[in-house]
């Protein structure tokens, strides 16, 4: 579907005294990328041409060489900077230093009748006057001569074992004699005078073809680069002297003149032809010149009509098997070509860069690229047209109706000319043709055709107008056409001596008239229209700079693209315009910025920007500024706002319908494929929900297996309000009950479709989770006031399913049965009961819909449902039977029961009185419905309490005292009560209960619940009983003072007058804590000053680099040492080690908290050590103070005072030491350790060790709250 468009033209005059070209070459220096021409004239003058046709240096090969001489090939050499000219008389120079120095390189006495060299430029193949091959090295050493008049075939020889043979095979209408019939090749009178020999390399060097002529027969031979002979070519009639290699090595072309036919035939590399094409050429014209370009896409024809005297280039493209003749370059009779060949830069951008040399000095460079011709409209009037030239032949397609594969077409126009190019109307188009599917055609004969659209399906167009425009002085002097408005047209003119002009036409009527003529700073590549504005256009040059043209004016954007772009497109984006381009090397850019480089295509949908990639993937992104934002921000981080999806290996871009989804590419073979991008799809369907067309949406989603929740999530607060449209325009019940059953709660717009849904603002507040209910019941609500509610059973009935309660169910089987009621009163409805039920069975399992008629108690619908299953009536027969037998209650109960509805069984069996309480008991027991019975029964009932009874065992056993004493006191069980709540230690609790018993007793109790409490330290509830229940003051006392209460203890002697007790009992004890306060003190200070001076002597130690051993050594998990025996102590640093037993893991932490000096873990030991010696230090402050308020109490100032000092010094001292111990390299080590420890191998027992093993709080010093501890007065 591609064209190749002409990207760029240039001209130059070379400064040459006569017609005396003969030999060119063009060549690339190290320095000068632009290439320079080397000419040598038939009187051996050897000249070098630069980019603007003046000559460099020249030399004059005559004084050097034999008389009556000529060339016969001129080669530049890129390595040494030479060039080796091959003359007939068999000399061989090289030319180096600008033509300065001229060497002798060899001599062939017989001379040569052809020379060339390797694309590598390594090898030389020459072959002399006497018909024979020689192979030189690239220092003009000999290394394989062959005879080509040697009758041999070559070294691959084919082998052949008769099958297939002709006689064999079946002829059809031919008959038998077809197969004894033997085409006889003859010797042509003309090829038997030829003594052209042609010699053509494959792109790889490996391979080489020689042809010649050998008994008036055309023919060739395949070498390798030994020089070796691999194949002889079979023999074919009318063989011609062209002969060129495909650069990709697949297929030899070369011409072949038939009766009636002129073809350029292909040859494998074994010699066997391979098809071929007819050449558009009349009979007396002859090829004189194949080439092909680089890159292989592209064949060129030099042609000569002898009876015009004139000469024409055909430049021939392939794809899916068939050649198209997509340009053609005619020539005046007084222009002859000389030369014709193709760039041979390695750059991308020169692969299709042709260089046609004429023999009058001009020198013409054509750059051709790759295009798609197709219609620009935005709207549904556009229909996606696509253009092919192929000679005289327009294909044409229109891709919204339909999508023919090439080289076929929807329609096809046969033009009187050539075509050169195919030019749309604008997008904005507004004239009285109407619409965007018109175009022109540029002809070489410098015409413009225009055609309009006719009909649609079938495809036809007509011509509405010819112009004829002014002679022009060589082929595409007029290049770059560009459609402005319905009455403007511009191109690029290309003048030698006034460069590049921006000529702007006016069509009026059938006239043409010349407007505005501009003078342009450089070539233009590429034409783009405003996205807006009519009038204004946006110039590319071949630099990158982009200029706006219009109406005669020239305004240089400040945007530009670091070089020319392929393909370019304007945007525009909330007024803002976006530049799009795609380089030759793949690097899409966007206002002058390479967003992405591995891009093969890019195309602007109506709404969307899609790519390709070289990873073969499709990129779609809104055309809005986040989307533009997303794909500038996409090679750093994968968007939301950008859809992916994988694309067939090398396809690409064709068209995209507008405002539709078909999506067309291009495989690289030439075939097409259709696809309907998601995005494209839901934009779609979203324009027709925002317009209330729910019926166009949801068709378009069943085609594209859009989930139906869109319809809804799109707008929620729009669906609800349009609920009745909806309805109305989905009149398919089978469509509706789709809708309704495809729901689910969540919205599709941030799950699924988010990528299309990245902007959206949630308008409504709703729950998710509640979603499909409020779905069905709106629906429901809606349908039954519907005027066709009779026509909507199955979507209600869908609706009701969907809810999927079982209140529903039987509210779907309730409906059901009155259409069944109705139709045995002889009504006849839209829906029959069967058919409702059958399609509520295939909704809901069968066994789960007669569960459910079960569950109403409706044995005439159970019975309704069992008919229409598979159930074996001998199964629920005898069960209905059964049941119709027993009471009403007794049967709910029973039903219930079976349905493991157990809620509603209890409140049936307690319906069916006192004779079913024992009954009603094992059930509770065996099911543990305690609670739901006894919210069933009055609590003055036996059976009320006995149910009671066994839930507090219940309760017991689970351990959950508190409820089972709540409940056993609920049923006046006062006895079990107390005992569960003293085994609860809930004390108020059981005292509250039994506070009316006896006073023995009630001691006894208080004992008990003393002594729980005591084991659990709970000292001050102990006290409380002490005092309010116990009536034992001394014994009270002795705990208080037992367990440190002392302001209590000194509380309750001065309140039950026993002061004598505070000097006996307290004041010893409050000495004897003090002193021990006193000597835990010392004692952490002590052991504070030891671990820390002896932490910072370890990591002093750590720190200094060993000077006794070589550090390569130090892997201690080297196999060269033994777990047992090591040279080397091994660091606390270790991050994981794995232990096989629980026992040697038990050692080894052991062995991190060992504070022995020298041990491996030993700063590890001090850091833990020393974070427990500071948090029980600062834990000391309360019970100090405790100490010191009973001190002075008792008048002991000094020692409270000594004892607050004390403490207070620790802590100062601790506290300055704090950073220096928990330093922040041991914080950042430990947490590196600890974190790679965690990153072992799944499988691996491994636990941390070392610094690894501290515990998160112990990597850090500890947290210290302040405490108002210490005492103003002392």
């Amino acid at each position: 579907m591609r064209n190749l468009y002409l990207w760029d033209i240039s001209i130059r005059n070379l400064q040459v005294e006569s017609e005396s070209l003969n030999r060119i070459c063009y060549g690339h220096d190290e320095i000068n990328s632009s290439g320079d021409l080397y000419v040598c004239s038939y009187n051996l003058q050897v000249q070098c041409y630069n980019e603007n046709g003046e000559v460099k240096w020249n030399t004059n090969l005559g004084d050097s060489s034999s008389p009556n001489n000529s060339p016969v090939n001129l080669t530049y050499l890129t390595l040494p900077s030479s060039l080796c000219v091959g003359l007939e008389n068999g000399e061989l120079f090289t030319i180096r230093d600008s033509g300065q120095v001229c060497d002798l390189a060899g001599v062939f006495d017989v001379g040569l009748l052809a020379m060339e060299w390797s694309p590598d430029q390594e090898l030389l193949v020459l072959v002399t006057k006497n018909l024979k091959t020689i192979l030189m090295s690239c220092t003009f050493d000999p290394i394989n001569e062959v005879d080509l008049l040697n009758q041999e075939f070559g070294e691959k020889q084919f082998i052949t074992v008769g099958w297939g043979k002709k006689e064999t095979q079946f002829h059809g209408s031919e008959g038998k004699q077809a197969a004894r019939l033997k085409s006889e090749i003859r010797a042509d009178v003309n090829a038997s005078s030829d003594t052209t020999v042609k010699i053509t390399w494959r792109g790889d060097g490996n391979l080489y073809a020689v042809g010649f002529t050998m008994d008036g027969i055309r023919r060739f031979k395949v070498f390798d680069r030994e020089g070796n002979l691999q194949y002889t070519s079979e023999k074919q009639q009318g063989l011609e002297t062209n002969l060129s290699w495909r650069p990709s090595g697949n297929v030899i072309a070369t011409t072949q003149r038939l009766s009636d036919k002129y073809v350029v035939a292909f040859f494998e590399k074994n010699g066997l032809k391979h098809g071929d094409f007819i050449t558009p050429i009349n009979t007396t014209s002859c090829i004189e010149e194949l080439a092909w370009s680089s890159d292989s896409e592209i064949l060129t024809l030099q042609c000569r009509n002898p009876d015009t005297n004139s000469q024409k280039l055909l430049l021939f493209t392939t794809g899916n098997y068939h050649w198209y003749l997509k340009q053609t370059i005619e020539f005046n009779p007084n222009q002859k070509i000389c030369k014709i060949m193709w760039d041979n830069d390695f750059d991308v951008v020169n692969n299709k860069k042709l260089h046609v040399i004429l023999d009058n000095g001009q020198h013409f460079t054509y750059s051709w690229i790759w295009n798609i011709d197709h219609s620009t409209g935005k709207t549904d009037d556009d229909d996606a047209i696509v253009t092919v030239i192929d000679g005289q032949n327009i294909l044409i397609t229109s891709f919204r109706q339909t999508v023919v594969p090439p080289p076929m077409a929807a329609t096809e126009i046969n033009c009187q000319s050539y075509i050169n190019s195919v030019h749309f109307a604008p997008h904005i188009l507004n004239n009285k043709y109407g619409k965007s599917n018109i175009f022109y055609i540029y002809t070489t004969d410098h015409k413009l055709v225009f055609y309009e659209q006719i009909t649609k399906f079938p495809l036809t167009f007509k011509e509405i107008k010819t112009l004829q425009l002014d002679t022009y002085d060589f082929s595409f002097q007029y290049y770059n056409w560009h459609w402005v408005k319905h009455d403007i047209l511009v191109c690029v003119m290309v003048d030698n001596e006034q460069g590049y002009q921006l000529i702007e036409y006016n069509i009026d009527n059938d006239k043409i008239i010349k407007q505005n003529v501009t003078t342009l700073p450089g070539a233009v590549t590429r034409i783009q229209s405003h996205p807006t504005d009519s009038s204004s256009i946006f110039l590319q040059l071949n630099n990158g700079e982009i200029l706006q043209y219009r109406e005669g004016s020239i305004q240089i954007q400040d945007i530009s693209f670091p070089v020319a772009c392929q393909k370019f497109n304007v945007i525009l984006i909330e007024e803002d315009l976006f530049f799009i381009g795609l380089t030759h090397k793949g690097n899409l850019l966007i206002n002058g910025a390479v967003v992405l480089n591995n891009v093969s295509s890019f195309f602007v949908h109506t709404h969307f920007l899609l790519l390709t990639t070289l990873q073969h993937l499709l990129l779609c992104v809104e055309i809005t500024k986040s989307g533009v934002s997303a794909i500038m921000e996409y090679q750093k981080n994968q968007s939301e706002h950008v859809y992916r999806r994988k694309i067939e290996r090398g396809a690409k871009l064709v068209i995209a319908v507008p405002n539709d989804i078909r999506t067309i590419f291009q495989m690289p073979r030439g075939n097409l494929e259709s696809i309907q991008p998601r995005p494209l799809a839901l934009k779609i369907i979203g324009e027709y929900l925002n317009s209330f067309k729910y019926h166009e949406a949801f068709d378009l989603m069943r085609k594209q297996r859009i989930n139906l929740n869109l319809i809804h999530d799109h707008n929620p607060e729009k669906f609800i309000q349009n609920i009745d449209i909806f309805l109305e325009s989905i009149k398919n019940n089978s469509w509706l009950s789709l809708f309704i059953s495809d729901l689910e709660n969540a919205d599709v717009t941030r799950t699924m479709y988010s990528s299309s849904y990245a902007d959206k603002k949630s308008t409504v507040n709703y729950e998710i989770g509640n979603k499909v209910q409020k779905i069905c019941d709106l629906i429901r609500i809606h349908l039954t006031h519907r005027p066709d509610a009779d026509n909507k059973i199955l979507p209600l009935l869908t609706a009701f399913v969907k809810k999927n309660t079982v209140q529903d169910l039987e509210t779907a089987l309730s409906l059901i049965k009155d259409l069944k009621v109705q139709e045995s009163g002889g009504s006849k409805l839209p829906v029959a009961s069967d058919e409702a039920l059958k399609y509520l069975l295939y909704m809901v399992d069968v066994n789960h819909l007669f569960d459910v008629a079960l569950g109403m108690y409706d044995f005439d619908l159970v019975l309704l449902v069992a008919s229409k299953s598979q159930k074996d009536p001998k199964e629920y027969i005898p069960m209905l039977n059964e049941l119709n037998e027993m009471d009403e209650d007794y049967r709910r109960f029973t039903i219930n029961k079976h349905l493991k509805r157990f809620n509603k069984a209890i409140q049936s069996l307690v319906k069916c009185g006192p004779e079913k309480y024992d009954q009603l008991k094992t059930f509770v027991k065996y099911h543990s419905l305690y609670r739901e019975a006894l919210a069933l029964l009055s609590p003055d009932k036996d059976i009320y309490k006995e149910i009671s009874d066994d839930f507090g065992l219940y309760l017991k056993l689970k351990k959950e005292f508190i409820k089972a004493g709540i409940i056993y006191e609920r049923a006046s069980n006062y006895e079990k009560a107390v005992e569960c709540y003293k085994d609860a230690l809930e004390w108020e609790l059981a005292l509250k209960v039994a506070h009316c018993w006896p006073k023995e007793k009630l001691k006894n109790l208080c004992g008990d619940l003393i002594n729980g409490l005591k084991e659990e330290k709970r000292h001050q509830e102990v006290l409380k009983i002490y005092e309010q229940y116990y009536d034992d003051n001394v014994e009270a006392i002795n705990y208080a003072i037992d367990n440190g209460q002392y302001k209590t203890a000194i509380r309750l002697c001065t309140q039950y007058n026993m002061n004598h007790l505070k000097v006996e009992r307290i004041l010893p004890i409050l000495l004897d804590e003090y002193n021990n306060l006193q000597n835990l003190i010392e004692t952490n200070w002590s052991n504070f000053i030891k671990y820390k001076e002896r932490l910072f002597i370890v990591r002093e130690n750590k720190n200094i680099p060993s000077e006794n051993y070589d550090t390569s050594y130090v892997n201690k998990d080297s196999d060269l040492y033994s777990d047992a025996g090591s040279t080397l102590a091994s660091s606390s640093r270790g991050s994981s080690r794995s232990f096989r037993s629980s026992k040697n893991r038990r050692k080894h932490e052991r062995k991190v908290a060992s504070l022995k000096e020298g041990s491996q873990y030993e700063d590890v030991a001090l850091v833990m050590a020393l974070h427990n010696l500071v948090s029980t230090s600062f834990d000391l402050r309360t019970p100090v103070k405790e100490v010191n308020i009973a001190l002075c109490c008792f008048k002991k100032d000094e020692e409270a005072f000594h004892l607050q000092t004390s403490l207070e010094k620790l802590l100062t001292v601790i506290k300055d030491n704090l950073k220096e111990i928990w330093t922040n390299e041991l914080v950042i080590e430990a947490t590196n350790a600890s974190i790679a420890a965690q990153n072992t191998p799944e499988g691996c027992n491994l636990i941390p060790q070392g610094i690894a093993s501290l515990e998160p709080h112990i990597r850090i010093s500890p947290v210290i709250t302040d405490v108002n501890w210490k005492l103003d007065l002392i």
